[in-house]
């Protein structure tokens, strides 16, 4: 092999090298600017599970306060009821 041709192939294979390094440091480079990405992504996606998760507790909260509503308020008329009757017995008992 002549020097001429062995010149050409460390020259083709110093570009290629030094191509190869260029490249890699962009693909670097665009990895950590995903990393950045992904961890912003991280942050919101768990700011949204909390506001979900206090949502649901807000909504079990609510529908046991319903319930416990639901169950007074059907014991009311019975309630008003007897208080009627105790006060015309009451009424009645004055005349």
């Amino acid at each position: 092999m002549e020097r001429v041709d062995r010149e050409f192939f460390e020259s083709l294979f110093r570009s290629f090298e030094t191509e190869m390094r260029r490249e890699f440091a962009e693909v670097r480079r665009e990895l950590g600017d995903l990393k950045a990405q992904m961890e912003q992504l991280n942050t919101r996606m768990n700011r949204i599970g909390g506001l979900v998760n206090g949502g649901a507790r807000a909504i079990a909260k609510l529908a046991e306060w319903s319930e416990c509503t639901d169950v007074t308020t059907a014991d009311l008329p019975h309630r008003v009821s007897d208080i009627d009757q105790r006060l015309r017995k009451l009424e009645g008992k004055k005349d």
